[in-house]
């Protein structure tokens, strides 16, 4: 059951290289996707979003949201389906904008489980 892994640099503006890693391609529920923005980007660009697709079978999208303090993250198939799973997520009150910031959304068996910013969990908010 190898690893997927797979890194894109620059993929769209505000985000240095997001990154999946999957490890058993097998399940592909199981696994952690990587944005990392460039310095400056959350005071630059609103909203912010990184998703990565693997038709049909994989969807993420990542939705930094810095004028509401908001993070969406989707996950599913990408086959026009709904999401298997969505989490909505806190921005910390103090934010330095000028930082570059790592975001790792981790989930499992097409479940959302946590998401942390620059390798701290973020307090999840109840989704409408």
């Amino acid at each position: 059951m190898p690893e997927i892994k797979s890194r894109q640099e620059k993929p769209v503006l505000g985000i240095d290289y997001s990154e999946i890693i999957i490890p058993n391609d097998h399940n592909m529920g199981t696994g952690t996707y990587i944005t990392v923005l460039e310095p400056d980007a959350m005071s630059k660009i609103n909203p912010i979003i990184s998703t990565i697709v693997n038709e049909p079978v994989f969807k993420l999208m990542v939705h930094i949201n810095y004028a509401i303090a908001e993070i969406t993250a989707l996950l599913g198939k990408a086959d026009n389906s709904p999401a298997l799973s969505r989490k909505l997520f806190k921005l910390p009150e103090k934010i330095n904008t000028a930082d570059t910031h790592r975001f790792e959304a981790i989930f499992k068996n097409w479940e959302i489980l946590e998401l942390t910013m620059d390798g701290n969990s973020l307090e999840k908010a109840p989704v409408d």
